[in-house]
């Protein structure tokens, strides 16, 4: 356990809360770390603006994916329809000798 954690990661025993568990953040951040009120709710803020855009970052990775598993299967198709004409456009020539 190392003090500078935040509270809620110095005692794994007590199930988590969220309000407890800001409630122990802003106080260490006043009574260790030195931040005043005023620095405490911009950090927290700002803590949960970086939470919201980790999420959204993670949403729309899996957007890409998707999107990009979609592109590769209309390619993988396209190719089959272009290996098929192809080999079609070889074939029947000799058929019709």
């Amino acid at each position: 356990m190392n003090p500078n954690d935040p509270p809620e990661r110095q005692d794994p025993e007590n199930a988590w809360n969220p309000s407890e568990s800001e409630r122990l953040y802003r106080r260490h951040m006043q009574e260790v770390l030195g931040v005043n009120a005023a620095g405490v709710n911009i950090i927290l803020r700002l803590r949960n603006q970086v939470l919201a855009l980790q999420t959204r970052l993670r949403q729309l990775e899996v957007e890409i994916s998707m999107w990009e598993a979609g592109q590769h299967m209309r390619l993988t198709r396209h190719r089959e329809t272009c290996f098929e004409a192809a080999w079609q456009e070889l074939t029947e020539p000799e058929e019709r000798r």
